[in-house]
């Protein structure tokens, strides 16, 4: 691999690792802002909040991990390297997520069972607010980050994190609008308020890990990559089958991670010399990697009948 390569890659792991580093700290304090003050004010809601940072923060260790191991070269005991890391984060993310909402689903229903009023409105819905804020400048960072590294992972957790902040204000607006309702003739239903919000933030987190986890879970079994993936390859193998062989016995694709492998087998001259093999072979996988430039390549080839 060229030496330019070579830094352009290193610099790119760089940043996702910095990336990572970031979601790590910042997942810290905003778990710390709102568990302490759901604590202190008996807010089912908040905790939900705080158990969504404190997976943030799980998931951002495990993905500072896997990035490290990601861009490790393949060894004797991962023949194909560690790229499917990515895709085991990712499904062990959204598994917490629901986990998470599904035990939240249950205190809020003990709470409207048994409602108990929470003891302030105004500390709540301030660190929800300054959760929010801090929300905003992370994902933002994340995002950024995500399409300049071209990185599953940080895409994902830039998500994570925008649908966080996106709670956090809403949370923050549901705890003034629980203080007007304390305040009016209305406040025999504010026990009853924190623990529908609860519900309602659970349903909203549930959905995005709900439709991504299929998709983790068909990567972690070998099933093929996305309908414009398997276009491409089999666009480059049919170009390749009409101008160098006589058809093809074989075409297999599957993705992890960023890295898609490809196995394809042509039909050829039984006396084709090698130095035509070579120009089918290099020829096929260049221009295909113009395309798909994290792909790993295997041509082989039959003699036609």
């Amino acid at each position: 691999m060229p030496e330019q390569a070579i830094s352009a890659e290193a610099k790119k792991h760089s940043r996702q690792v910095n990336a990572a580093r970031t979601s790590i700290i910042v997942s810290i304090i905003s778990f710390l802002i709102t568990a302490i003050t759901g604590i202190a004010v008996d807010s089912i809601t908040l905790i939900l909040d705080a158990s969504s940072g404190l997976i943030i923060f799980a998931v951002a260790i495990l993905m500072h991990f896997s990035m490290k191991k990601i861009h490790s070269p393949p060894d004797e005991e991962f023949n194909f390297g560690y790229e499917k890391y990515e895709s085991f984060t990712l499904m062990i993310q959204n598994v917490l997520v629901i986990c998470t909402c599904l035990i939240s689903v249950k205190f809020a229903i003990q709470d409207l069972i048994h409602p108990d009023n929470i003891h302030s409105y105004i500390l709540p819905a301030a660190a929800t607010f300054f959760s929010g804020v801090i929300g905003i400048f992370i994902t933002v960072y994340l995002k950024r980050t995500a399409a300049l590294t071209d990185s599953n992972m940080l895409k994902s957790a830039g998500h994570h994190w925008f649908t966080d902040t996106i709670l956090s204000f809403g949370v923050c607006a549901g705890f003034f609008l629980g203080l007007a309702l304390h305040q009016s003739r209305y406040a025999a239903i504010t026990p009853y308020f924190d623990p529908l919000m609860a519900i309602g933030l659970a349903i909203l987190l549930v959905s995005f890990p709900l439709k991504n986890i299929t998709r983790n879970v068909l990567e972690l079994l070998d099933a093929v990559p996305a309908q414009h993936i398997r276009s491409r390859v089999r666009e480059a193998a049919e170009f390749y089958n009409k101008s160098h062989s006589f058809g093809i016995h074989r075409l297999r694709s599957r993705k992890a991670g960023e890295k898609i492998f490809v196995d394809v087998c042509f039909m050829v001259k039984p006396d084709m010399t090698i130095a035509e093999v070579e120009e089918l072979s290099g020829g096929f996988e260049k221009d295909l990697k113009k395309h798909l430039p994290r792909c790993d390549v295997v041509v082989s080839f039959k003699p036609a009948a």
